[in-house]
């Protein structure tokens, strides 16, 4: 049965008056359709009535509103069928065109992601189903303080992404859906976005009383060890955010407590970095007082080392070893490093801090507790150490002058017909200019990516000079598509898809 009910949520009776003007579109332009307009309370009897009491449960704990809204809006849709729309969205013309008895409608917007603010279907579809249960697990095991994660757009876009439902979606883009409804961000509320609230407090209401205000040891700009300006605690979240799914794995092998120095020896495996994920690696943290210091040697042959840069600090008699702390002294290894060692370090550091955090390692042979110390004692310094490393990188990131040595800009691009016209494919020709160089170099670069454009696969450059610097060049080509002549030539997505598949690329 095709949805003929509109579906929408605020957490309470009264709606500001910006919400209720765009409420009363929907009405308006679609009369032969049936109009729900449901408030926590409603919400909360709906999902009394319909699911059990651990349903109800999991709907009571959620925190914020829009997390409320998350799993009403699923909730309902499972249970009823119907068209679900955000009250943050104005409707221009009847959305009945946009339904069907069996396709699950979502919209994919400019960015390439599938967002959760429209969702029409018939009751039981199966793939709604499997966002519901990805949902209703994330909020059983608490696997993140984010809502996007836990509640929101996320589930979706990995459904979608499985491939597993093809043939029963009807995903649309969100220019083809401007005649029908427009994402309104204008609005009051968004002042306040959910975000920055979740940043502040546990997304989960029987956790607000505790001070912590979240999982113990998790690092966040509010439970910070050591002050941080805000472009460190931006960063620090950032990098959390992503790695929250981490399945590295950690085997503590040794080390020793004493009275003024500590050390544990750890094997990592499965590390998730910039560009790549590294294999099995020895890393060791030192203790000395409030001083955290981290310590590779030497790599050896058959060894993995997880940065592309070692440094050398000294040596104790049998390898070379490389010291990182945070005190500019003239052997800190860590101010010698790159930009992107640097970042891939405290990117080490938060995996194994997730790690230790939510006991997600185990013992050697012969090893134990006694033998390296309190695991929380570890866990703070670790989290102290993130921090202030993090802090240290913005400060000597920013205050560094930009190297313009090996800089490429693209002057002229231009759209040319790819000889598969395929909607995956991007062909381009254009001239850059390489720092120092005298004359433009020509290229001819083809890029293709995924069937909906939201990850690049391959990069064929023709100008050999270019070859070694692909990503330099990907990244001065993404910085240019906004002035790139198409040539009458018709894109399958917009050049926007292109521009944010590229930078992915390139990070």
């Amino acid at each position: 049965m095709t949805p003929n009910t509109i579906v929408q949520y605020w957490n309470t009776s009264k709606l500001p008056d910006d919400i209720s003007t765009l409420v009363d579109t929907w009405k308006v332009h679609n009369p032969s359709m049936k109009h729900k307009l449901f408030s926590y309370e409603d919400a909360s009897a709906f999902i009394s009535q319909h699911y059990d009491s651990e349903i109800q449960e999991l709907f009571k704990i959620a925190a914020l509103p829009a997390m409320q809204s998350d799993i009403f809006r699923v909730a309902y849709c499972l249970k009823m069928g119907g068209l679900y729309v955000d009250c943050g969205i104005k409707c221009k013309a009847p959305v009945a065109p946009l339904l069907s008895s069996e396709a699950l409608f979502l919209v994919r917007k400019w960015h390439g992601g599938i967002m959760n603010g429209a969702i029409g279907c018939r009751a039981g579809h199966p793939a709604l189903e499997r966002i519901w249960n990805r949902i209703v697990q994330n909020l059983k095991e608490r696997n993140s303080n984010d809502v996007w994660r836990l509640t929101g757009p996320l589930s979706f876009n990995q459904m979608v992404e499985s491939g597993e439902f093809e043939s029963s979606l009807n995903v649309v883009e969100q220019a083809s859906t401007k005649p029908y409804f427009d994402i309104v961000n204008e609005l009051e509320h968004k002042k306040k976005h959910w975000s920055k609230e979740q940043e502040k407090q546990s997304v989960f209401s029987d956790e607000l009383d505790d001070k912590k205000a979240s999982t113990p040891h998790q690092i966040s700009s509010a439970n910070s060890s050591a002050e941080v300006n805000s472009e460190a605690k931006t960063n620090l979240v950032a990098i959390k955010d992503d790695l929250e799914a981490s399945s590295c794995e950690v085997v503590i092998s040794g080390g020793f407590e004493k009275e003024h120095v500590s050390r544990v020896i750890i094997n990592v495996s499965n590390i998730v970095l910039s560009s790549r994920t590294v294999n099995r690696f020895p890393i060791i943290l030192n203790k000395r007082g409030n001083r955290t210091e981290v310590e590779f040697y030497a790599p050896k042959p058959h060894r993995h080392f997880p940065l592309r840069q070692f440094v050398t600090s000294g040596n104790n008699g049998v390898t070379d070893y490389m010291l990182l702390m945070v005190e500019q002294t003239e052997n800190n290894a860590f101010y010698k490093l790159s930009a992107t060692d640097q970042a891939d370090l405290i990117t080490i550091l938060m995996q194994l801090h997730i790690a230790f955090s939510k006991q997600r390692f185990v013992f050697d042979n012969n090893v134990s507790e006694s033998n390296v110390g309190d695991i929380e004692t570890w866990c703070q310094a670790i989290e102290a150490l993130i921090t202030s490393l993090t802090e240290a990188k913005t400060k000597e990131t920013s205050s560094k002058p930009v190297s313009t040595i090996s800089k490429i800009t693209v002057k002229k691009l231009a759209l040319v017909a790819s000889n598969n016209a395929v909607d995956n494919e991007l062909a381009l020709c254009g001239q850059a200019i390489i720092e120092g160089g005298s004359q433009p170099e020509a290229f001819n670069v083809r890029i293709s990516a995924d069937s909906t454009v939201s990850k690049v696969l391959s990069v064929s450059v023709d100008n050999l000079n270019l070859k070694p610097r692909e990503a330099e060049l990907v990244h001065a080509i993404s910085n240019t598509l906004h002035k790139t002549n198409c040539n009458s030539i018709t894109l399958g997505y917009a050049l926007e898809r292109w521009y944010y598949a590229l930078q992915s690329f390139v990070k």
